[in-house]
């Protein structure tokens, strides 16, 4: 085990990993001291990118409040958080006192390059972990598109709720300009769609229902 020093730690839920990239101003990144680095085979790794895990207890031990954020002027520890790699990717996590797996990080590019580095200089270490048989959803949309396919779907429930009619009539006619339907099937066929094969013209029926939204706003 090393300590990694002076990076950032972008700490999300467990479900997914958001890459550099794809961080927000408002994601409460954190600024990490100090954090330890552990050596972990590729397959444990997949596990924890893939898979809810409960990791055992005796290794959180080891890296009980070694972990250190700058916060306000001042340090605060972090009961049990660390740096896994198998010498390939590098992914941030915390886990509670029950060895739950909280959250989960990417690196910045060249900070990830900088430890990767570090960690040839470690042997790979054996933890005990039990994997939850739910595995995580794998989600192939980039953070903008999963936001605005979450926004479609709420202006959809909402519109049928208020039976908006014209609104589901004219998301459909925007994606199935040849296709005819009523208004129940025209809903059903549009939360599959969006659901399951989000593509380019869900992204500009987005810009357009916002943009509505913004009108709104502005006359009220």
């Amino acid at each position: 085990m090393l300590n990694v020093y002076d990076i950032l730690i972008n700490f999300q839920d467990s479900n997914r990993v958001y890459e550099f990239f794809e961080w927000n101003e408002d994601d409460g990144i954190e600024h990490i001291k100090r954090i330890p680095l552990i050596k972990i085979n590729s397959n444990f790794l997949d596990k924890i990118l893939k898979y809810k895990i409960i990791i055992d207890t005796e290794f959180l031990s080891n890296i009980y409040k070694k972990t250190e954020i700058y916060s306000d002027y001042k340090t605060i520890q972090v009961d049990y958080a660390c740096l896994f790699t198998d010498g390939y990717k590098v992914v941030g996590v915390e886990f509670n006192k029950d060895g739950n797996l909280l959250f989960k990080s990417s690196l910045l590019l060249d900070e990830e390059d900088e430890v990767l580095d570090l960690s040839n200089k470690l042997k790979i270490t054996n933890i005990k972990y039990n994997k939850v048989n739910r595995k995580v959803e794998e989600v192939f949309l980039t953070r903008r598109e999963e936001y605005r396919r979450v926004f479609l779907l709420q202006e959809l429930k909402s519109a049928k709720k208020k039976m908006n009619y014209d609104k589901i009539n004219y998301i459909y006619g925007e994606v199935f300009p040849l296709d005819k339907k009523n208004e129940e099937e025209k809903y059903n066929v549009l939360i599959e769609d969006i659901n399951s094969n989000y593509r380019e013209c869900y992204n500009k029926l987005f810009n357009i229902l916002k943009l509505v939204h913004s009108m709104k706003k502005t006359t009220n």
